[in-house]
């Protein structure tokens, strides 16, 4: 019904990066190799609890989606426009940034687009928002 092809390589660290490029006058390189993991959930984990979700736009999720949720993904377009949707042999492409999709968890969980999609959410992103 809702296949993950791809994401964004490295998405915590890459999320981590974009939270602390803003304050850090750290050098990109340095900023992308200093932190561990932990260190970089944490920091995801507190932002996104302090309702900072812009830093979670720089990760995209791609999804091959059945044919038989058009309505759904129609209803989701009417109310976001971050998702890029493309017809492909019956089916659909969808991409969408993490916040795009967090949000769709937060507001149209009763979807089944919705429901699959927040499976691949991080667990550190579900415990934030409290998913």
């Amino acid at each position: 019904m809702v296949k993950l092809l791809s994401k964004t390589e490295n998405l915590t660290q890459v999320i981590a990066t974009a939270a602390r490029v803003c304050y850090s006058g750290l050098p990109l390189n340095e900023l992308l190799t200093r932190y561990s993991e932990k260190e970089q959930v944490e920091l995801v984990k507190r932002v996104v609890s302090m309702g900072h979700l812009s830093v979670v736009e720089h990760a995209v999720l791609t999804f091959e989606v059945e044919g038989s949720l058009k309505d759904e993904l129609f209803e989701i377009l009417c109310d976001k426009p971050f998702i890029k949707v493309s017809p492909l042999n019956g089916k659909f492409v969808v991409s969408a940034n993490l916040r795009t999709l967090a949000e769709l968890a937060l507001e149209k969980p009763h979807l089944k687009f919705t429901e699959k999609a927040k499976e691949f959410l991080p667990d550190y992103l579900k415990e934030a928002l409290k998913l």
